[in-house]
């Protein structure tokens, strides 16, 4: 392959993935400053029940989707490559109608469990009308457990055909559709008819639904269009679609090991979820501040770790196809280069990110939730900064190692940072207060990261050396970027104004100024032309042509 050709792939991954994160960035976004409306229609405490509603849904949605989404975009990529028109539709077909029935089947187990298990999650020392609220929400989002299944068909369908444009545009739709109805319905429920706060919450739940079916309407509508191309290639294919029996057993072999990579790659909330309140009210905090502390961390913070790990999703959907045709066509070099340009792109831009999300954790939360739990909202996100930046690696080295079927090895490493997130959780709780919740998840976090990417390096030599040095420099840069903060905060301008407009005026200015200063050392170091094999100029030019 010549060098300009290998520089054309590796644009074009790298801007499909980016596209992939700007899109989910968008949403969350969305996601991140919703909250501030939201809770103060619901209430800090009551935002406890969305956090722990989610944790069990998102679960429950990867086990229904089987893995299916990123299953179907293998499969895909790897037929198209083939150019077999007839097995791509063919794929689509199965794989639709076995989400539609596990979506339903999880809808309804939801519905049956969600008395127990919101008795289970409220603990001995809830009211019934705390635990007859969680179940209502369990009960109302089980209708999105089969909404959503249906719309990843689609996702993982075009995530395949490599229109990772429309993969993100779905995204934000949803996104919107879903704080639209959030908002909408919360506010007039609890403002205009004078309900309780708990409704807001009962609204919000119900606002993933909505989006799910603007989503699909906007697939439906594109599809004709999109999907003509392969109908026309399958009607003049001569070859047979390969055997029925043959798709379903390849797409249960590729799904099913995500299923348990989900189960486990979802421990760490799920641990928070089931043992956080309980454990600190039996060490001696009261049932409020353990609420109040629990919704900071799953809901507030998480929220604002959201934003580095769009990469996380974005390249692990772009990955997928990319690694797939390199592992068809046994082109080692170039899947060597799709790791390399991977990590290099996700780490230039998650370093800087979390690095001024810890460094200017008080700032940040005082702007986006106020002052009331400043203290506790502070520390935990500082640490769950750190968390946020391990926690955008894992899923994208989960994809690798199921894209490099792995699947295996894949799941016995969750397992061990499974383990131990349990063996930690208990015990740095018990020694360092609640913010060992989140350092039993970096420790859980770090340890899949460091086996996966080890396994990768044995199997096909990857050399790390060139992006650990990249890394380095990159954390020089930010140690630059961080003089400037403090240069700031001499001059008397540290983004806690009492006016919080004021204040998020000086954050702005000193987030640019350091974002700024970043790349301009950065750029010194030459990283953005070895990362994205152009130089600023170059970089800036295609962003504004694409802008």
């Amino acid at each position: 392959m010549s060098e300009a050709k290998k520089d054309r792939t590796k644009q074009s991954f790298i801007a499909g993935s980016l596209a992939s994160s700007a899109g989910v960035f968008i949403t969350k976004l969305i996601g991140l400053f919703y909250v501030v409306p939201f809770r103060s229609i619901v209430g800090q405490q009551n935002l406890d029940y969305y956090s722990a509603a989610y944790t069990y849904y998102n679960v429950m949605l990867q086990i229904c989707s089987a893995g299916l989404p990123f299953a179907i975009a293998a499969i895909i990529a790897k037929y198209m490559n083939r150019k077999d028109y007839r097995t791509v539709l063919l794929v689509r077909r199965i794989s639709t109608a076995m989400l539609m029935v596990s979506g339903f089947v999880m809808a309804m187990i939801f519905l049956l469990v969600s008395g127990p298990l919101a008795a289970v999650r409220m603990g001995d020392k809830a009211s019934p009308e705390a635990v007859a609220a969680m179940q209502n929400t369990f009960v109302i989002l089980a209708l999105a457990l089969f909404l959503v299944p249906i719309l990843y068909s689609y996702r993982g369908y075009y995530q395949g055909m490599k229109e990772l444009r429309l993969y993100a545009n779905s995204q934000v739709i949803e996104q919107f559709a879903r704080v639209a109805a959030l908002l909408g319905l919360g506010w007039f429920v609890v403002y205009v008819l004078k309900m309780a706060p708990i409704f807001g919450i009962y609204a919000a739940v119900l606002g993933t639904s909505v989006g799910c079916l603007v989503s699909l309407m906007y697939f439906v509508f594109y599809d004709r269009k999109l999907n003509e191309p392969v109908l026309k290639a399958a009607r003049l294919q001569k070859e047979p679609a390969e055997d029925r029996k043959t798709i379903l057993l390849e797409l249960i072999a590729f799904g099913l090991p995500y299923v348990l990579v989900a189960i486990l790659g979802n421990s760490q909330t799920l641990v928070n979820a089931q043992f956080f309140v309980r454990l600190n009210t039996s060490l001696g905090m009261d049932l409020r501040t353990a609420q109040i502390i629990n919704s900071i961390i799953e809901t507030n913070c998480d929220k604002l770790t959201s934003i580095p790990q769009v990469l996380s999703i974005g390249f692990s959907a772009g990955i997928v196809p990319y690694m797939t045709i390199s592992l068809e066509n046994r082109d080692r070099r170039a899947l060597n280069r799709n790791i390399e340009d991977c990590l290099d792109t996700v780490l230039y831009i998650a370093i800087p990110i979390c690095f001024s999300m810890a460094v200017l954790a008080g700032p940040i939360y005082y702007i986006m939730y106020g002052a009331q739990e400043l203290g506790y909202g502070t520390v935990c996100l500082r640490w769950s900064s750190m968390l946020g930046f391990l926690t955008t690696l894992t899923p994208i080295c989960n994809s690798m190692m199921l894209t490099l079927r792995f699947r295996k090895e894949s799941i016995i490493y969750l397992a061990v940072g499974f383990l131990v997130k349990c063996i930690t959780f208990f015990p740095l709780i018990r020694y360092t207060g609640y913010t060992g919740a989140i350092t039993s998840s970096i420790l859980c976090s770090a340890t899949i990261v460091y086996l996966s990417l080890v396994k990768i390096k044995n199997k096909y030599d990857v050399k790390y050396r060139k992006i650990f040095v990249r890394g380095i420099k990159m954390l020089l840069a930010c140690l630059c970027m961080n003089g400037v903060y403090a240069l700031f905060r001499l001059a008397g301008i540290d983004g806690m104004n009492p006016s919080r407009l004021i204040a998020l005026i000086q954050l702005g200015v000193m987030g640019i100024t350091g974002v700024s200063v970043y790349i301009f050392v950065s750029n010194m170091m030459k990283l953005p032309q070895a990362v994205f094999h152009m130089d600023l100029k170059g970089i800036l030019r295609r962003v504004l042509r694409r802008g």
